[in-house]
């Protein structure tokens, strides 16, 4: 009797073990997930600049090349003409730029520093920030100036989690409520307030939506309107489905997608079985492809190159069935740790996209050379850029990485539209 009482006390200590694990695992991931809202601490511009900052300056001068650019040409020429000139033809779409990838893409300040850099070196200029997922409708973190409201209770089914199904396209998020009611978004970026020519609502096939904003409703999309205050939009379906909005902003000559999910990778995005439909209806001149993080967070005796450069090769393939002329850039992994040690992964998701760039005719920009290559995550956690997981970054070390990739491309750009004398 006293044995089964040990056994049942000691079965008791363990489950409980386990579930403070779970709780303690669970509190890490939201805290990871929230690091992107937390600025850097006593750093000024001059440590955030990586051609002034002593810190920053195990970063090598090649971080602005890339491997392969010939197969970008045509998103480099236009870019290119868009910095020199500074206008975009009356008769021509904005340059549109899609940045699929996994939670430092989902956080929103990559992006956010490339179309603040963009505005800033083109004043005047009119740059759209693209498609929002509703992110934070869900209770998920996004970009914190994108504000979410609904009395309904909404649901989000991602498709980085292997027991969620979901009608996924573009934003590999589909947010769900059985009692819909009217929904509210504030767009917080100063860049985007104006006229906006139109709105697209991103749902399941067949879903039925309505909008309006503060300002006046308007029944059709084709006449252009004042964007107010607040954007309401409420379901006509007895189950609302919601992807992301997109505020196409009247006279835009540059737009940059944000498109990412928390713990997404090559092999979640395969899931969505309306990308192609998705994409093949919205205007795209450059994809940049930035799983990887999540595939390769593993020992690395797990990591099999081959699949992730299959995996990889399905998606472009995609891709391309949806624009057979899209130019398409990946971004390496950023270096990293896993279990509290350098995951040296990282290296071998280069390789793979170096294969890639020679098999699929693609681009490709190597952040992980860019940010120093191994060891450089522990660097950048010194200096107040990177999380204490090691594996995030926080909001002032997204927005440099962000930097980062608009100074590659303006570079790259600006040469390949440099005439000679």
């Amino acid at each position: 009797m006293n044995g089964r009482l040990g056994f049942a006390r000691g079965l008791v200590v363990v489950l409980c073990a386990f579930v403070l694990i779970g709780i303690d695992l669970r509190a890490q991931d939201h805290k990871a997930a929230l690091s992107a809202d937390v600025e850097a601490r006593g750093l000024d511009l001059h440590d955030t600049d990586p051609l002034r900052s002593d810190g920053l300056s195990f970063f090598p001068t090649s971080g602005q090349d890339i491997l392969g650019k010939e197969h970008i040409a045509e998103f480099l020429n236009r870019f290119g003409s868009l910095l020199r000139d500074g206008t975009r033809t009356s008769d021509s779409l904005p340059l549109s730029v899609f940045h699929f990838g996994g939670s430092h893409v989902q956080a929103g300040r990559i992006g956010w520093a490339f179309r603040k850099r963009l505005s800033l070196d083109r004043p005047g200029l009119v740059v759209n920030r693209g498609i929002l997922p509703p992110h934070r409708l869900v209770g998920e973190n996004g970009p914190p100036e994108v504000l979410w409201s609904s009395l309904s209770e909404w649901t989000g089914q991602r498709s980085a989690h292997r027991r969620h199904r979901g009608h996924w396209g573009i934003t590999g998020l589909e947010a769900t409520s059985e009692r819909p009611d009217t929904v509210r978004m504030w767009n917080g970026e100063s860049n985007h307030t104006g006229c906006l020519e139109g709105l697209d609502i991103l749902s399941a096939p067949g879903g039925r939506w309505n909008w309006d904003t503060s300002s006046r409703s308007r029944a059709s999309l084709s006449t252009s309107f004042d964007m107010g205050d607040t954007l309401l939009l409420w379901s006509s379906d007895s189950m609302a489905r919601l992807h992301g909005v997109w505020m196409r902003q009247l006279d835009a000559a540059f737009v940059y997608h944000d498109l990412g999910g928390n713990g997404a990778s090559s092999a979640a995005w395969l899931r969505h079985a309306h990308l192609e439909d998705q994409l093949e209806q919205r205007p795209i001149d450059l994809a940049i492809l930035a799983w990887g993080i999540n595939d390769a967070h593993m020992r690395p005796d797990q990591f099999d190159p081959g699949r992730f450069v299959d995996r990889y090769a399905r998606l472009i393939r995609s891709l391309r069935s949806a624009h057979p002329s899209l130019d398409i850039l990946l971004i390496t992994n950023s270096d990293s740790h896993y279990r509290h040690r350098h995951n040296p992964n990282a290296e071998h998701v280069r390789n793979a996209m170096r294969t890639l760039v020679e098999e699929m005719g693609v681009a490709c920009w190597d952040l992980y050379g860019a940010l120093g290559g191994p060891g450089s995550m522990d660097r950048l956690h010194r200096l107040g850029f990177a999380a204490d997981d090691h594996l995030h970054f926080n909001r002032t070390g997204y927005e440099l990485i962000g930097e980062m990739l608009y100074d590659t491309l303006a570079r790259n750009a600006l040469l390949a539209n440099r005439t000679e004398p």
